[in-house]
């Protein structure tokens, strides 16, 4: 994918690449206990990559949700707050070419190593990749976890992706779990993705013209919010066996949101 990561890539690229790098993180926290040196070289160079990914892959989705709110509806106001993403997503992407050419070669050979490491680690066990420790490590952590809300929502879903990549690796996996884990992935992360969406449209667009559309994003936020606590609350009953915590941990979206 490095090799032939293109000068304008399309949203699918970025998308590929930044999923890609995770689940190779992923892998690396998973399998490799000992934490050798290559492994840690590879996550340094994959790492400033997968992140100027995540920028460019954040004002492709911020872009679609302006859309999904009917430019044509919106007026001027989502007209100018779709050219300034488009714009950002511009500026982004340069910043993705430039870290993927200036990494591209040395992340290639140390990659290679990389596979060397985990085929021998391959042999070892007989010929099955086992990393229990490293997901049992998340799994502690997310039922410790304290009550859910606005503050503390987006680190729960960066923890439940990381646990869904590992249990990926592994053909012992409860299926339910990863299906599962996916789904509130997803409603958290569409909820984060309009929480960004508002932040900048409070920095484009003017509140006295443009107060109608905001008030659309803020209305969609606040929805998305409730919809991904409940979904999140009731993974931790089923999977994790935690109680819901009620109305504490049902906060709204204040303090900026």
């Amino acid at each position: 994918m490095l090799d032939t990561f293109p000068s304008n890539p399309r949203p699918e690229d970025v998308h590929d690449l930044r999923t890609h790098a995770r689940r190779l993180e992923a892998t690396i926290a998973a399998l490799i206990v000992e934490r050798g040196k290559e492994p840690q070289r590879v996550l340094k160079l994959i790492t400033p990559v997968r992140k100027a990914a995540g920028k460019v892959r954040d004002m492709d989705v911020l872009i679609e949700d302006v859309l999904a709110l009917g430019v044509n509806r919106g007026g001027e106001g989502l007209v100018r707050l779709a050219e300034h993403l488009g714009k950002m997503r511009a500026k982004n992407a340069k910043r993705l070419r430039d870290a993927v050419t200036r990494r591209r070669r040395k992340t290639r050979t140390h990659l290679k190593e990389l596979s060397k490491l985990l085929k021998k680690r391959l042999k070892d066990d007989s010929g099955t990749l086992r990393g229990d420790a490293a997901p049992q490590i998340v799994v502690t952590e997310l039922t410790q976890w304290p009550n859910l809300n606005a503050d503390n929502l987006h680190a729960f879903r960066l923890r439940i992706k990381e646990l869904r990549y590992m249990l990926e690796l592994s053909d012992e996996a409860d299926k339910r779990w990863v299906t599962r884990l996916g789904v509130v992935k997803d409603a958290i992360g569409e909820w984060h993705d309009w929480v960004e969406l508002l932040k900048i449209a409070k920095q484009v667009l003017d509140p006295g013209l443009d107060g109608g559309v905001l008030k659309r994003i803020e209305k969609v936020t606040e929805d998305k919010y409730h919809l991904a606590l409940t979904a999140a609350n009731q993974m931790r009953e089923r999977i994790f066996n935690i109680p819901r915590s009620g109305r504490n941990g049902h906060r709204g979206l204040s303090n900026g949101y």
